[in-house]
């Protein structure tokens, strides 16, 4: 069983992919947040309640990153709604977050569990500041498995994908770290796109889980329905727990570098491939890998 840390500003395909990463078996050893797609108190009780929700309260929650290194702090994506889940209202957990802060806990973690995987499903400002703070979680991290940048369109400006432009200062400070890199960037994932009838199809209807990603994905359905002309659902986060669930999803991919672009222009926050061999770059996805994952997600009962 493969041991991992998630790191995220948990919105609507944070969510699932967190339910993918429990319910198919990654054993997760903490759950990390900031601000991101919500606020950082917002995201991490979106934490609990998702936890909660699939009896896994077991599971610690550390609060990290109220802002960026260096941005202002920006609003979240519309379409992950008011609280980061679409308006869909959990049942609390009755439990809090641990005391102790995301990047101190990272640091924790990889200590007890060396060569074990993060997968960053946000910003990286929290992984940023952990290997300021402790230079040598760079040797305890196995690998960093991210969902961010685009190499050719970007989802919050034309040139940039929202994770990496809503901290592109710590994006660059944990690529320049030298941990094993993988990038599941927004280009591929908006290739790989599911109708929602194609979704609710996949589905069983007495899946708890099932209801609750159909319930989810309502907001961003409507959202694509209304710039696109079409009722259909991207899984950015999902695709980058599958990748580490089952490496098969990535269908292609390049070796390279990328370097952030940190000026104050229009090209803020833009994720440029360079020449280089640090990073695994994916740049095909596989959708049926993606679906037989998430089916499985959804058919197996909570535990």
């Amino acid at each position: 069983m493969k041991k991992i840390i998630i790191d995220t500003d948990c919105g609507i395909d944070d969510a699932i992919a967190i339910l993918m990463a429990v319910q198919n078996g990654l054993d997760v050893k903490g759950i990390t947040t900031l601000s991101g797609n919500t606020y950082v108190d917002q995201v991490t009780e979106n934490v609990l309640r998702i936890l909660h929700f699939i009896d896994k309260d077991d599971i610690p929650v550390f609060k990290g990153a109220s802002r960026p290194l260096v941005s202002e702090l920006i609003a979240g994506a519309p379409v992950h709604g008011k609280n980061g889940l679409g308006d869909v209202e959990l049942p609390k957990s009755g439990r809090s977050h641990s005391e102790i802060p995301a990047p101190v806990a990272i640091y924790q973690i990889a200590k007890e569990n060396p060569g074990i995987t993060l997968i960053t499903l946000g910003p990286l400002t929290n992984i940023a500041i952990a290997l300021n703070i402790y230079p040598e979680l760079r040797k305890l991290i196995g690998e960093i498995v991210s969902m961010g940048g685009a190499l050719y369109r970007g989802n919050i400006t034309r040139f940039a994908e929202f994770n990496f432009y809503f901290d592109p200062e710590a994006a660059q400070f944990v690529f320049d770290s030298g941990i094993p890199l993988t990038i599941v960037p927004w280009d591929p994932v908006v290739e790989n796109v599911i109708p929602e009838k194609d979704l609710k199809s996949m589905i069983p209807k007495n899946s708890k889980i099932g209801k609750l990603i159909l319930d989810l994905e309502q907001t961003p359905i409507r959202f694509m329905e209304q710039f696109y002309g079409i009722r259909a659902s991207v899984f950015p986060d999902p695709f980058a727990v599958s990748y580490v669930l089952d490496s098969r999803v990535a269908s292609n991919s390049i070796t390279g570098n990328i370097k952030m672009e940190l000026n104050y222009n229009t090209m803020r926050g833009a994720s440029v491939l360079i020449e280089g061999n640090r990073m695994k770059i994916i740049t095909a996805l596989d959708l049926d890998v993606f679906k037989n994952l998430l089916m499985k997600t959804v058919n197996k009962k909570i535990n």
